[in-house]
């Protein structure tokens, strides 16, 4: 699938403003939350993140929204449920360390990076839609990121 010049503008900043802005986090702010309950939602985040990546290996992976030549439509593991599970495992796993560590500059940072990575999945989705045939029906049976609520 080849973007438009406008296409590969967006597609290269709203992945650079997730992965520096996420590197910027987890180097200023601690990796592990305080308490056990709140490492238990961490872990999640993170076990499921390792899950996405392995189901999705059968397809070509990309950091960017834009699909691959010859990618494929995973539709199982998270995928079956969450169309966007490595989303879902950012926001599970770093929301934790907002709670444990507060401090409103990074609040109001991992904010914006979240923010980003909503306008992130909208590009990416309407990219899906033009790529996979299929995608229209998986939407209609899955959640976006957050299941029962989004």
């Amino acid at each position: 699938m080849e973007l438009d010049g406008k296409q590969k503008i967006i597609n290269l900043i709203l992945t650079l403003i997730q992965y520096v802005g996420f590197a910027i986090f987890l180097t200023i702010s601690s990796w592990k939350a305080n308490g056990i309950a709140l490492q238990v939602v961490e872990g999640f985040g993170i076990f499921l993140a390792v899950w996405a990546v392995y189901v999705m290996k059968k397809s070509k992976i990309n950091i960017a929204p834009q699909p691959r030549k010859g990618a494929i439509l995973v539709q199982s593991g998270p995928y079956k449920v969450i169309r966007h599970p490595m989303y879902t495992s950012i926001i599970i796993a770093v929301t934790p360390l907002i709670i444990s560590h507060w401090d409103l500059d990074m609040f109001i940072f991992l904010m914006f990076l979240y923010v980003n990575l909503i306008l992130k999945l909208r590009f990416e989705e309407k990219l899906l839609l033009n790529f996979f045939p299929s995608y229209k029906e998986y939407k209609k049976k899955t959640w976006k990121i957050i299941p029962f609520l989004y």
